[in-house]
């Protein structure tokens, strides 16, 4: 059975929500503030902000979601500073939706 691309990016959303280890609450709180970050701030600076300690869980679930898309191989930002415009601007299309579908599965599966 082939899935949607929509399909694909919400099994995966709660896949990874199963399986946080960390701060639940933290992540929730992350993650809902990640679309809005992209938008305002652009990929690169909020994956940046999103790299640090507390945030890292955040992080690498959109690194994850751009390997398995096969936009980077590795780390998001050492590889998206060196792309050209326009695959900077699929990686940003594709994060930003994954981020979007992350910030409504916490909002079920992860209680306040």
């Amino acid at each position: 059975m082939r899935k949607t691309l929509e399909q694909e990016r919400a099994s995966f959303c709660i896949e990874k929500i199963k399986n946080i280890t960390s701060d639940r609450k933290k992540y929730k709180s992350y993650a809902r503030d990640l679309p809005s970050f992209i938008v305002s701030n652009g990929l690169i600076p909020t994956l940046a902000f999103y790299k640090k300690e507390d945030r890292k869980p955040v992080y690498d679930t959109i690194n994850e979601w751009l390997k398995e898309r096969e936009i980077i191989q590795n780390d998001a930002i050492e590889e998206l500073v060196n792309f050209d415009f326009q695959t900077l601007r699929l990686a940003t299309v594709e994060a930003l939706a994954i981020a979007n579908w992350l910030k409504r599965i916490v909002e079920v599966e992860i209680g306040d």
